[in-house]
Order: C-alpha cells, then structure tokens, then sequence
C-alpha cells in the first residue's frame, strides 16, 4: 500500500552526496507518512518536508531524529552526513580574503596560542597506546575487522559491533597527518575514555574488562582545520558481530 500525501519529487542522486542523503533518508522513511514522523521527532510535517531537499544539507541533530523516528540507528547515518559535509565544503568557492595590516605582535602570539590550545586539548586524553614497527595481524575470525578513514576534520565515529561477552577489545591505528598536526585521539564508546595516538606510525592500544552490549569506537582531533586520514583494525577477545549499516527502504 503506497503511503499518504504529496509524492516526493525526484531526486538525482548524480548531483552530489548530499542529494545521495536525502535520497537515502526519504527512501529510509518507507511507508512512514511526513506528519506520523514529525510527530516522533517533534517536528511539524512541513519542517520535515523542507530539511528533506536535496539543495540544503540539514542539521545533523535533526537527521538523527528523523533516523530514530524511522526506527534506524543512528550511528552509520551521521557518518555519512559527515562525508556530505565534507564534500560541500570542499565544493563551495572560498572567498579572497580581503587585505588587512597585522601588528607585529600577532604574529608573535599566533605560535603561542596553537600551542597552548594543543596542550590543552593533549591534556584531556586518558591514555598513551603502545607504538608498534609492524602492522596488525588479521584479526581471529568473528573476533575483529579492519577499518579505514578517508577523510577525518574533526570527529568520527566507526560502524557499531556487539559483544555478547566480556572481553578486551584492542584497536590499532596508522593516520597519516598534514604539517603541524602530530596527534589524534580514540575513544572506545560507550565510556569516553581517550587514547592518544601518534601520527605516522601504528600504535595499539587495549581496553580491557569491556561489558557485553553494542560499542563503537570515536576518532577525534584538535579543530584546526586539517584533513588526517589512514587505517586501522579492531580485535577483541570474544566474539563481535558487526552491525550493518542501515539498508533505504525501496
């Protein structure tokens, strides 16, 4: 039974990632009508409608609403949202900066506070992982898999697992960095607890005693504006079943 209300108009999928998410999330919202997930979200059916264009990315919280008011999990979702992001930035034409005089004591300051802001943001990380010459064996089968970043600014969560067991759950990583970025950070969620990892090398690093249930993993950096990106390989003790990445209803 086809559902209630105006047909969506099509949409060409050719033209962008961001065309190819709304897409995938109106596709997602299969025989749901606008107003039975608007009144899930919170949101009017006409808000919903209006995010839901392909000429305008819309906010990730009101994308992870609308994946849970679908009934989907919303972890595989902002990942790809992050990739739309990332390719609409690189798509818009920067502006040139208009010419202005700095005093000498800007650009005495300048080093100053990257490196302050640096060390404060080293200094929220927990733990130091081990470094590592060669790269990972592959993981026991149905104990772990391989993973890879192309494109990381700021924050970026892996595809969800789930443990039905305690176990320990180590995570290997080689990123490679632009000039001036040396450091990034993994969190084994849920828990929050950081790991810092050196750019340019593999390190490991092993949580141990982690409960059974789902987990993800977060790769994190300093918000300085640089691209980062490598691979990497979980492992854990017990067995882990990974979580498919949500499939668009037709």
């Amino acid at each position: 039974m086809a559902r209630g209300g105006r047909k969506d108009r099509p949409i060409d999928r050719t033209a962008g990632p961001v065309a190819e998410l709304i897409d995938d999330l109106r596709r997602l919202r299969g025989q749901l009508s606008l107003e039975e997930v608007g009144r899930r979200m919170g949101y009017h059916s006409s808000t919903v409608s209006r995010r839901l264009s392909p000429e305008e990315l819309p906010p990730l919280d009101f994308v992870t609403a609308y994946v849970t008011a679908c009934g989907q999990e919303p972890g595989p979702w902002e990942e790809q949202w992050r990739q739309a992001e990332a390719a609409q930035s690189r798509e818009q034409p920067e502006d040139p900066p208009a010419p202005r005089r700095r005093r000498w004591w800007a650009y005495a300051l300048a080093p100053a506070v990257l490196l302050v802001a640096g060390v404060v943001w080293l200094a929220t990380v927990d733990r130091t992982p081990q470094a590592t010459a060669a790269p990972p064996p592959e993981p026991v089968a149905g104990q772990g898999f391989r993973w890879t970043i192309e494109h990381l600014t700021v924050r970026l969560p892996s595809r969800r697992w789930t443990m039905a067991e305690p176990g320990n759950v180590e995570i290997w990583a080689n990123m490679s960095c632009p000039r001036g970025v040396t450091s990034y950070a993994i969190a084994l969620q849920p828990g929050g607890e950081r790991v810092g990892y050196d750019c340019g090398r593999w390190q490991r690093y092993t949580w141990t005693g982690v409960a059974p249930g789902m987990h993800h993993f977060e790769v994190t950096k300093s918000d300085d504006g640089q691209v980062i990106m490598g691979e990497g390989l979980v492992s854990s003790t017990t067995k882990v079943v990974e979580v498919p990445r949500p499939t668009p209803s037709g």
